[in-house]
């Protein structure tokens, strides 16, 4: 009898098929950003305001700080 454990279930076999999968979502995740200041019509509106500010900046300004965190976090969590 083979020593060796079944192709399907060798635990060196799945994970990088697991590694791809969590890589494949990280890289989509970048996408999110692009579609927000993509779509002008989510934001394109002056109210409401914040501390002020026309939405339409603040919204902008929005996505440049969560542009950055995602981007850290796709970053961070590529195991390549």
């Amino acid at each position: 009898m083979d020593a060796r454990p079944h192709r399907d279930t060798d635990p060196d076999q799945l994970q990088p098929k697991r590694r791809r999968h969590r890589r494949r979502w990280l890289l989509l995740l970048l996408i999110v950003p692009f579609v927000g200041a993509l779509w002008v019509p989510s934001y394109n509106s002056l109210t409401p305001t914040l501390w002020g500010i026309p939405f339409f900046y603040w919204y902008q300004l929005l996505w440049v700080i969560l542009g950055a965190g995602i981007t850290i976090l796709a970053y961070v969590g590529d195991p390549s």
